[in-house]
Formats: C-alpha cells, structure tokens, sequence
C-alpha cells in the first residue's frame, strides 16, 4: 500500500466516520448501554480495517460501515419508539436492593457479586449498606442508589446535628459463608457470630446472604429468605 492510497482511505475513513458519529448523536459516549459499547468498538474497527487492509476495497469497507451504523440508529429508534422495543434492545434497570434488602435473584440476574455491589455503593458514598434504601444497576452498568430518610443530605436546619463517625463497616458473613479474617480484624469468634444470629433470631448461618458490623456496632444482617419482589 502506498502512502497515497493511505491517505486517501484515511480521509474517506474520517470524514464517513465523522459524518456517521454526528448522525448517531452523542449516545455511544453519554448513557451507553452494553450493545453501544459493543458497536462503538465494532465501527472503530470497521475502519481500521479498512484504511489498513489493503485486500478490502476502500468502498466495500464503506459501505459495510454505513450499513452498520444504519441498523445501529434503527435499534436505537426501535428502543425510543417501543416499550417491547427498549426492554429487548436495552433491557431495564434490575433491582440491586429494594425496601433495604439486598435482591439475591437480581444480584444473580447481572451476575453481580456481593463485593462488587458494596464497591458500587462506596463508588456512591456509601459505606453503610443498612443506610440505602433501593439500589439499582443501570442499562449502562452503572449503580445508582437512593438513601433511606434519615440518611438522606442534610438541609440547612440539620446543619448542626453533628453525629460521631461509624467508622469502617466489616462483613463477616457473605452468601453464607464466615470471613474468618474480618473476624480476625473485628477480634471475635465464630461463638460471637452464633450469639448475634441467635439474637436476630436466625437460627442457621447458612440463611444469611451478607452481614456487616461498623465501629460503632451497628449491624446489618441480610437473609437468603427476605422477598423484596
């Protein structure tokens, strides 16, 4: 390949592109669900393809990104003007936590780890899972959460209603399971763990999805068996 043939299919590339990307608006950039992240990656390659693969003529690679681009803006315009039309090409937002417990099945659903739920919500400013009242994960992959009422931003009237710090929250149970290492940290034994599910009145560790205990000893206990559905 020549520079001249270079140039040339990299101007054709840019300007087709350029062209493209203002007709599918800002929508690949800002809100993208998982399908756009998919076709943004698609189209980047169906150009440079076509600048650098000489055995694909300049105008079939073109053509191939035109008609992509197409059936992309159709999908998009299919999700704007259906409701079956947005649930099948973006889905719909999957409850994470809902009345303040966690969504086992919706946490299964997105295939979403405890871990990666608690990383989410700290992502949100919130240490504390026992201070968020629904969490969702967005079309886009994005967490979002929405404080309980008391834990909600402080208007000017609550201003001076300075309250101590809980400190760092520690889980000590997930999916059923004792971390024996955030006992370790917590400086407690699993006879401790037994007392408090005993005093929640959970009789089998196995029913507890997650727990959780601050510096100030609140506790957070989620079960297995909580319906928020």
């Amino acid at each position: 390949m020549t520079l001249y043939e270079m140039l040339i299919r990299t101007t054709i590339g840019f300007i087709i592109l350029y062209v493209l990307c203002r007709m599918l608006n800002k929508k690949l950039i800002a809100q993208m669900t998982f399908f756009d992240f998919v076709a943004g990656i698609t189209i980047g390659s169906v150009v440079a393809s076509s600048m650098l693969m000489k055995d694909v003529p300049v105008l079939i690679g073109m053509f191939g990104l035109i008609l992509f681009c197409f059936y992309t803006f159709l999908s998009s315009l299919g999700a704007i003007k259906s409701l079956l039309g947005r649930k099948v090409l973006e889905d719909e937002p999957t409850y994470l936590i809902k009345n303040g417990q966690v969504c086992e099945e919706g946490l299964k659903k997105v295939r979403l780890t405890m871990d990666s739920l608690l990383t989410g919500l700290r992502k949100k400013g919130f240490f504390y899972i026992d201070q968020v009242e629904t969490a969702f994960l967005e079309t886009d992959g994005t967490i979002t959460a929405l404080a309980k009422p008391p834990y909600l931003s402080a208007m000017q009237k609550d201003v001076f209603n300075i309250q101590a710090s809980r400190g760092t929250a520690q889980a000590f149970i997930i999916d059923g399971q004792i971390l024996s290492t955030s006992l370790k940290l917590l400086g407690k034994d699993t006879t401790w763990v037994r007392q408090v599910l005993q005093a929640n009145n959970i009789a089998n560790i196995q029913d507890v999805f997650f727990a959780q205990i601050d510096e100030q000893g609140n506790l957070y206990i989620d079960k297995k068996s909580d319906s928020a559905f």
